[in-house]
């Protein structure tokens, strides 16, 4: 099962954020870079380099293709100063920016998400409005092993004009 929902427009007042970013990445590999990314963060909120303040996300800077250039992170209270590297993997300060935004929520797994991106696009030409750039997903049920991905609820943003 999968479904989008509670799509809306919004004035979102932007957030800093601690990063790992990734230049033109194979997006076939996706899948391999999360996991290390995501592991490098918790070493550094362990470390007591951030404090996390929402859901972790990915933030694109362009519709992907056949590579994508994104970071995966967390909203934080008050932006790194500087990077910190945790194994191969080096965590920098970035933000999701402010202004007008359309948001929905993706019900279900990851392997749905294109669809749910889809739709959340058609329902944005359809108010009228024009999708811009970065984009990002919030993931705001964190993934486990054993858990069902039906359960799965991730958050769809976009600025908009």
């Amino acid at each position: 099962m999968s479904h989008l929902d509670s799509q809306d427009v919004i004035d979102f007042p932007g957030t800093p954020t601690a990063v790992v970013r990734v230049t033109d990445y194979p997006v076939a590999e996706m899948p391999q870079f999360m996991d290390p990314a995501f592991t490098a963060l918790g070493q550094a909120i362990s470390a007591g380099v951030f404090v996390p303040v929402g859901p972790a996300f990915s933030r694109h800077e362009y519709v992907p293709t056949e590579t994508a250039s994104f970071e995966v992170g967390f909203p934080v209270t008050a932006a790194l100063h500087d990077a910190v590297t945790f194994g191969d993997y080096e965590v920098v300060p970035s933000e999701l920016p402010a202004g007008r935004i359309a948001i929905a929520k993706h019900h279900g797994g990851y392997d749905k998400l294109g669809d749910s991106w889809g739709a959340f696009m058609q329902w944005v030409e359809q108010q009228g409005l024009t999708a811009g750039l970065p984009f990002w997903e919030a993931y705001d049920t964190e993934p486990t092993p054993e858990m069902d991905p039906d359960e799965l609820i991730t958050g769809l943003a976009v600025p908009v004009s």
